[in-house]
């Protein structure tokens, strides 16, 4: 443990299992990343390369089922879940979208049987109907047992749910445990000076984005809510001047910072920075889990050693593929005020 090495042999933690997502998270987080763009092919295609090396990893046959789900390739996708309900059979996440997936596949065959009379033949029309009633009742039973369940970890303070967080380049080899965390209350933002596109977030997740943007003068901000890790991740972009290891976390100390003064339920957050690379497309930089006890009273007042300091018990994962010099952060970084106020 002193040296931080994995005891796979002498562990049976199923975070460390081979295949797990602590091994391929890199790999998912850049699926994830080119789905948000649209990039299907791509997102596929690593996919498929973790499937080869891991055939039983759950994330990416869900991952592939909503690649697919997006594109409207409603067999493929529900194809990818039926394996994954045979992998997993006792998640109950799984078993509902593979049913909301095949009600959705009947109502789009009842449409087309509509307007063609040798189809609407082959497809008695009562079938047909007590198919698609059966799967938007259970898809109405699953969605008000959800909405009744955010309801209850929104108002229990004592429920703790460990999260899976990338491997750490300094602190534990164990993340701690974290209160559940439910999709928080933010106030409706000021739209007309945020010009920057939100596409593929949920409501809740777009508000947020656009409260931390306007916190940040304008700064890109993404926010996704993930309800297996119940999780939020905000994701934000370096846009210009010199890189270095200080800028980086002291710009994820300040994102930390505008997320929980918007949603004062949060108790932590997983910050990921990204930076634009040489081919035009971006590049994940930097992840770490910061919690609300790490943040300082004034982020911007820190010095180099004292950045370090706060990271030095926080799970951090950096790209190896971009060597950062550790100096200090540049001017230009974007700051607080010291008395911030939501707006």
């Amino acid at each position: 443990m002193e040296c931080g090495a994995r005891l796979r042999e002498d562990t049976i933690d199923p975070l460390y299992a081979e295949g797990s997502d602590r091994e391929v998270y890199p790999e998912i987080a850049r699926a994830n990343l080119l789905r948000m763009k649209g990039q299907y092919e791509q997102a596929v295609e690593v996919c498929l390369g973790i499937l080869k090396r891991y055939p039983s990893n759950e994330t990416a046959h869900a991952l592939l089922g909503d690649i697919y789900a997006d594109q409207g390739k409603l067999t493929d996708a529900i194809q990818w879940y039926e394996l994954l309900v045979d992998l997993a059979p006792a998640n109950p996440i799984y078993r509902a979208k593979l049913d909301n997936l095949r009600s959705l596949q009947t109502a789009q065959q009842v449409q087309i049987s509509g307007s063609s009379p040798a189809s609407a033949v082959s497809a008695p029309p009562t079938r047909v109907w007590v198919y698609v009633l059966g799967g938007l009742l259970v898809l109405i039973l699953i969605t008000t047992a959800f909405v009744a369940g955010r309801r209850m970890a929104l108002g229990t303070t004592d429920q703790m749910a460990s999260a899976t967080i990338p491997p750490s380049s300094s602190g534990s080899a164990h993340p701690p445990d974290q209160p559940a965390v439910a999709p928080p209350t933010v106030p409706e933002p000021n739209t007309e000076n945020t010009p920057m596109p939100f596409s593929g977030m949920s409501e809740i997740e777009e508000r947020l984005s656009r409260a931390i943007s306007q916190r940040l003068n304008g700064l890109p901000v993404w926010c996704l809510f993930d309800p297996l890790a119940n999780r939020w991740t905000v994701r934000t972009r370096i846009q210009a001047g010199a890189l270095t290891q200080a800028r980086v976390m002291q710009e994820a100390l300040i994102v930390a910072s505008v997320t929980f003064e918007q949603a004062p339920s949060l108790q932590s957050v997983l910050v990921t920075i990204l930076t634009p690379s040489t081919g035009g497309a971006d590049s994940l930089l930097f992840a770490a889990e910061i919690s609300r006890a790490m943040l300082p009273p004034d982020v911007n007042a820190l010095t180099d050693a004292q950045i370090e300091a706060v990271f030095r018990s926080a799970h951090v994962w950096w790209n190896p593929a971009v060597p950062l010099p550790s100096g200090g952060a540049p001017t230009g970084t974007p700051s607080l005020p010291s008395n911030p106020t939501s707006q």
